[in-house]
């Protein structure tokens, strides 16, 4: 059964880049038509994403480099090339929900009929919670919605239990901000404070050295013995 989040992608933000602004201060500086995926996108990474089996850092991993997959780099590379549209979209997305948020993309998801195209959901800070991963938090959080907007792409694994990540800031036109200088000024009012944007992480913190030194042995290593060096690529293998 889809989450809560998921149900939100698919009923919350169906509305096309026009709808709740007026039609001519969008499309005046907006020449790219995005698509969305309706949550349709992150299904295949519910579990990933949102999963509670796993912890966040074994389900969302952030150090693979994205030249090794083509379908990521051709996608960051397509971001930065529509970024000023991009960044727009990104406010919109910012003044019809009236919340701080991400846009998200599954770098293997493509619209059906949609020309090869890439498709966005719009993931606010609290869906973001869910994934109790730290940066995916905090970069919503604790950033400027009126002029960046926060976009996250995401690789599944073949198992659909994990996810390869990667972020990108893009800026919003200043030309935009003056705009909708109206429209931003309402939606930040209606904001939460910036202490009320609570992070959720799963990582127990460990026990002090005096905590549990009368319950568990010390370890005393032996003289002379050479700790054994891991290779520097075992840090990184993941059970995909």
């Amino acid at each position: 059964m889809p989450s809560k989040t998921l149900a939100h992608a698919y009923n919350g933000t169906t509305t096309s880049l026009n709808t709740g602004l007026p039609r001519n201060k969008i499309n005046e500086y907006t020449n790219v038509q995005f698509h969305e995926s309706k949550g349709a996108a992150l299904m295949p990474a519910q579990q990933a994403l949102f999963g509670r089996a796993r912890k966040a850092k074994d389900r969302i991993h952030w150090m693979f480099p994205p030249n090794k997959d083509e379908r990521v780099e051709s996608l960051l590379a397509w971001i930065e090339t529509v970024s000023r549209d991009l960044g727009t979209y990104g406010l919109h997305k910012f003044l019809q929900s009236r919340e701080r948020g991400a846009l998200i993309a599954n770098a293997d998801y493509r619209i059906p009929g949609g020309k090869n195209e890439p498709a966005f959901d719009w993931l606010t800070f609290d869906h973001l919670q869910e994934t109790r991963d730290k940066i995916m938090q905090e970069s919503a959080a604790f950033y400027d919605p009126t002029a960046q907007a926060i976009i996250f792409v995401f690789l599944p694994s073949q198992s659909g239990n994990s996810v390869a990540m990667w972020r990108r800031k893009i800026n919003v036109p200043n030309n935009m901000r003056l705009m909708l200088q109206a429209e931003i000024s309402l939606a930040l009012a209606a904001l939460r404070r910036e202490e009320d944007y609570v992070v959720h992480v799963d990582e127990a913190s460990l026990p002090s050295r005096t905590e549990y030194a009368d319950a568990y042995p010390m370890i005393i290593e032996e003289p002379g013995k050479p700790k054994k060096k891991r290779k520097w690529w075992q840090f990184f293998r993941v059970d995909w």
